[in-house]
């Protein structure tokens, strides 16, 4: 009897070996399973490719190296994340060993011209982004005279008027295809240069910026269509419930 049970427990012992010799074969075999990287696009821009996502995760220590059971997840989407062009980074292993990263990018809103500082992207969060000499957004230029910001545009509140301004026409399709030069003039007010109508429109402050936009469509709408295209040379719509055509 005591026979039986010591035959039993040594084949226990020997199976749980067995188990845990299988398990740590697998996870040495961990890192020669696929990695995939999926980087989200905003309006065809990549701001960051595949291949530079895969060398942010490797480091300097060369991670990816190392069996994927050993890779330091957590640190690796820091890394992707420390790219000022990615919003956000998910790294992780699914039940087969397979090793997935999803890379979200920031949306360039804007971009900003001056002589007194490097050209420079807005993105949705009025963050200010570097420029590529990879890609360029197909988004409104704005030029700047005397104005500045460190790294967001919120940092004052004429920032923020004009952020939320640019949130405005990048939300519509119509005034995102209309509008694609801004000057912002030392003052803060600006003018706008349209992308189909040959009008100078003067905007003003970007403070009410939703009634101005409005009085622009209505010029559009129905002013120009009785007048001709070709009538007037500016639009002026800075003063309230007002629009003055020259």
């Amino acid at each position: 009897m005591k026979n039986n049970r010591h035959y039993i427990w040594l084949t226990i012992i020997c199976g749980v070996i067995f188990i845990t010799l299988i398990g740590f074969s697998s996870r040495k075999e961990i890192a020669l399973n696929s990695l995939t990287i999926e980087v989200a696009e905003h309006d065809g821009n990549m701001f960051i490719t595949e291949s530079e996502v895969t060398e942010l995760m490797r480091g300097e220590e060369n991670s990816l190296s190392l069996p994927a059971s050993k890779w330091d997840m957590s640190e690796m989407e820091r890394r992707v994340e420390a790219n000022p062009f990615v919003l956000d980074a998910q790294v992780y292993r699914d039940v087969k060993g397979n090793v997935l990263v999803k890379v979200e990018q920031r949306k360039p809103i804007a971009r900003i011209y001056s002589t007194q500082d490097r050209d420079r992207y807005v993105d949705e969060l009025g963050n200010l982004l570097p420029t590529t000499g990879s890609y360029t957004a197909r988004v409104p230029l704005i030029e700047l005279k005397g104005l500045n910001w460190e790294k967001n545009l919120n940092e004052t509140e004429y920032g923020s008027n004009l952020h939320q301004m640019l949130l405005h026409i990048e939300s519509d399709p119509f005034w995102r295809a209309q509008i694609a030069h801004l000057f912002v003039k030392k003052n803060g007010e600006i003018d706008i240069i349209p992308q189909v109508t040959k009008q100078k429109i003067i905007f003003g402050s970007p403070e009410d910026y939703e009634a101005k936009l409005s009085k622009l469509m209505l010029f559009y709408k129905r002013i120009l269509p009785v007048k001709g295209w070709n009538t007037y040379t500016t639009v002026n719509l800075k003063y309230k419930d007002q629009i003055i055509c020259e």
